[in-house]
């Protein structure tokens, strides 16, 4: 999997679909999980927006072309126990690199 393409294609579907989900609320959650790398469920609903599976599903559908993940070699998946979500590291590494070179934020804009 080329991640840093599939980055490239999460960032401009987000960007397309910021009518649909905000964008700096899709931005501050890939951030958040790709920073973290695994997150509980609870983690997820404490620091993600209420519009966290779309947001999801979006990146999936970049990724991946489908809006379900694929058994293998997917952007992200749920943990053995069925409570979390661990990202691949590949599309981490490749999301904060993207990322960085975007710059920060606008100031007063509150992702949350």
């Amino acid at each position: 999997m080329d991640w840093g393409a599939a980055a490239y294609r999460a960032r401009r579907l987000i960007a397309a679909r910021k009518r649909i989900v905000p964008e700096l609320h899709s931005l501050a959650l890939i951030d958040f999980l790709a920073e973290r790398g695994t997150v509980t469920a609870a983690e997820l609903r404490e620091h993600g927006p209420p519009d966290a599976a779309a947001i999801l599903g979006h990146v999936t559908t970049a990724i991946h072309g489908r809006a379900h993940l694929p058994a293998a070699n997917a952007w992200y998946r749920r943990d053995e126990a069925g409570t979390g979500y661990v990202v691949d590291p590949g599309f981490a590494v490749a999301w904060r690199g993207a990322r960085a070179c975007e710059g920060p934020t606008p100031a007063g804009h509150d992702p949350g």
